[in-house]
């Protein structure tokens, strides 16, 4: 079984009505929202189900909408398989979330915390990152 980094984006509106779902977020202005980046891992025996399990925890109500090629939107039917090379959108507690994609990861390796994520390190080598040095003040 792979495991698989599947990255996210929380768009918090900054003015928003309780309520509101993907469609109604979606049409907002980029300048209407405050983004906070996620990457969680999910094994999975294919892209696919690792997908399809990270839409169980994160929408375990099925609302999740597919971004279509001409920028619709429409729902994800439930016999659906998820595209891990689509772009998803779901609401979840009240914000607008984005799935951005995945890649697989490499065995014994983790995201790099010194470039955010965006390559992979040993484990050894984030720790030693991660660890406070001498007369550092951490708070």
């Amino acid at each position: 079984m792979a495991t698989y980094r599947i990255y996210y984006v929380e768009h918090t509106p900054k003015e928003h009505e309780a309520g509101a779902d993907a469609r109604d977020l979606y049409v907002l202005d980029e300048e209407d929202f405050e983004d906070n980046e996620w990457e969680e891992t999910y094994d999975g025996n294919n892209s696919e189900r690792a997908l399809a399990g990270f839409f169980n925890d994160h929408a375990p109500n099925g609302d999740v909408q597919i971004i279509e090629e001409d920028g619709g939107l429409r729902d994800v039917g439930g016999n659906e398989g998820f595209d891990p090379d689509r772009t998803y959108l779901w609401i979840e507690n009240g914000h607008l979330m984005e799935y951005q994609g995945m890649e697989e990861s490499t065995p014994g390796m983790v995201a790099c915390p010194m470039c955010d994520g965006t390559g992979e390190v040993s484990e050894e080598a984030a720790e030693e990152y991660a660890a406070p040095t001498r007369g550092d003040v951490r708070g």
